[in-house]
């Protein structure tokens, strides 16, 4: 399994991509679950995304209360200034005992330890898994689930350290959890 079967095999119903627009998952998730219940919001948008797709922050989302069943936030929360703000919201905009999806990177993670590879000018807001837990847990949610795997061409399209995805795939069979590249959760909203 990797990062985007996790997010595929975890998703359900009415879905919400927040922030779509920046890597292929999008796509894949319209061809499980159709253009029409999928919804994309991200702060910027393409002119061929129309209909469901909104420009917006995930912070302050335009949606009302309750209305989406899973919501994906694919390497996402580490691009914002304040996720505890997209963590209430995602809270709000969810059904009850909807999913929320994130992967982001381990602020932990050996590869970061050694070459600060996540430390980068539109990365924000980075987490280990004890803090991403808390953050979640104190917001009304309730991990389920939780994975690791290892950065690939798709996941981290601005990485400077591209000719270590080899290596990365070995170093990750390897290396204990807590030491382990991009973090993949399933919460579910309490």
């Amino acid at each position: 399994m990797d990062r985007v079967s996790f997010i595929l095999s975890n998703s359900y119903g009415r879905v919400l991509d927040a922030g779509f627009n920046a890597c292929s998952l999008h796509e894949r998730v319209v061809e499980k679950f159709g253009r029409r219940n999928v919804f994309g919001i991200d702060i910027v948008i393409e002119k061929r995304y129309k209909g469901n797709y909104v420009k917006a922050s995930a912070e302050s989302m335009p949606f009302k209360d309750s209305v989406f069943d899973c919501i994906i936030a694919g390497e996402l929360i580490e691009h914002l200034k304040k996720p505890k703000d997209f963590i209430k919201e995602a809270n709000r905009v969810l059904k009850d005992s909807g999913s929320l999806i994130i992967t982001t990177p381990n602020r932990k993670s050996l590869i970061n330890r050694l070459f600060h590879s996540y430390e980068a000018p539109l990365h924000f807001s980075l987490f280990s898994r004890e803090e991403l837990f808390e953050l979640l847990e104190k917001n009304g949610f309730k991990i389920v689930k939780f994975a690791c795997f290892p950065y690939t061409e798709e996941s981290s399209s601005g990485s400077r350290h591209k000719s270590f995805f080899f290596l990365r795939k070995v170093l990750h069979r390897f290396l204990p959890q807590s030491l382990q590249e991009n973090m993949c959760l399933v919460a579910v909203k309490q």
